[in-house]
Formats: C-alpha cells, sequence, structure tokens
C-alpha cells in the first residue's frame, strides 16, 4: 500500500433508464476516448439525487479508486 491518500475519479456520465426495479442504467465514461458512448453501469437508484434520475441527465460521478463504488455526484452548472 502506499502512504498516499487515492484522489477519487470523477468521469462524467449519462443516465440511460431505469431497466430494473431500483435500479438505474447509467452510462459511466460517456463523452471520453475509445469509450465515447460510455459504458453501462447498473446504480442503485439512491446513488443518484432525485432530479438527476431522468433519462439523458448528465452529471460527474465521483468514484472510490479503492473499490470502484459511486461516493457521489456534481451537477453541471447551466449559465
Amino acid at each position: 500500500m502506499s502512504s498516499q491518500f487515492d484522489t477519487p475519479y470523477r468521469f462524467p456520465a449519462k443516465v440511460l433508464a431505469s431497466l430494473r426495479p431500483g435500479y438505474l442504467t447509467v452510462f459511466i465514461g460517456y463523452g471520453q476516448g475509445l469509450a465515447d458512448g460510455g459504458a453501462p453501469h447498473e446504480v442503485p437508484l439512491d446513488d443518484i439525487p432525485f432530479d438527476l434520475r431522468l433519462p439523458n441527465s448528465e452529471f460527474t460521478v465521483i468514484i472510490d479508486p479503492t473499490n470502484g463504488k459511486i461516493i457521489g455526484v456534481e451537477r453541471y452548472i447551466t449559465e
């Protein structure tokens, strides 16, 4: 183990739909590199704020590098 703290990863994300009860299908890494469409992940519904659960909602997910779990969500600020 390193003596330094691991910095969390930040990836753009976009909601596809709620295809299973209690989960959202979210494209993580949307618009980046070879995974231009993102990689689909089943995310527990409680990890995403209520106002970002609609299809095509875009935000940034913060992922813990030690376990790969979502630890936060950042909204895009529109002006």
